[in-house]
């Protein structure tokens, strides 16, 4: 394989021994914390902090939002394509921020070109995106490790300001990737936050991974 002066990303490492295990979601308990978290302590926060704060897999944090700010659904291989998909669509030159964590304890978020869908992969089960024409991030998405996908949608401590993201998980609820079309506090691309709303839609008009609670 060919190596680039951008980052290699290889995704959703997990072990294929827990693939049909279920994903985790908030216990009622939780969900009191997370909107406790968001509401009175630090609002809008990108969903690894306080995964961290708390210990948690990513996932139960945004499980645990209210149910108008997040929407989860079951992943499959063919799903994680087609989500990319309306991803693509926000435009190759649009702006994003890329997150991603290691361990729950180690993020890394840095800007980025939307990564776009490239030609089938030789191993049928990674998906290829990259960002700028190849000369950003190159990004190899192992799908049959995805098992949860969550747009959420949460309001910042000022008017107007929201943090939207279409995050990617594995089977223990650890984050693999997450693209934030907008973060609080931050100027964020118009284009993203359009492309975000058509993602969301997306993933709204599906069945949810975890049980809602108002």
């Amino acid at each position: 394989m060919k190596l680039t002066p951008a980052f290699l990303l290889l995704l959703g490492a997990a072990s294929l021994a827990h693939a049909d295990a279920p994903v985790p979601c908030a216990s009622t308990a939780q969900i009191a914390t997370v909107r406790d978290y968001f509401t009175n302590q630090r609002p809008g926060r990108p969903l690894p902090v306080p995964a961290r704060a708390f210990g948690w897999p990513e996932l139960v944090v945004a499980s645990g939002l209210p149910v108008d700010e997040s929407f989860g659904v079951a992943a499959t291989p063919s799903l994680v394509r087609e989500i990319w998909k309306t991803i693509d669509a926000w435009g190759a030159q649009t702006s994003v921020k890329l997150v991603l964590a290691s361990g729950g304890q180690h993020t890394f978020a840095f800007p980025s070109l939307v990564p776009i869908t490239q030609p089938q992969n030789a191993n049928a089960d990674l998906l290829d995106v990259y960002a700028d024409g190849g000369k950003g991030v190159h990004t190899h998405i192992s799908t049959p490790h995805v098992k949860a996908i969550y747009a959420t949608d949460i309001p910042g401590k000022d008017a107007g300001q929201r943090t939207q993201a279409i995050s990617f998980y594995n089977h223990d609820g650890s984050l693999a990737l997450a693209v934030y079309a907008q973060i609080a506090g931050e100027k964020p691309d118009p284009a993203a936050i359009e492309g975000f709303k058509k993602t969301a839609a997306k993933i709204k008009a599906l069945p949810r991974v975890c049980v809602p609670q108002s």
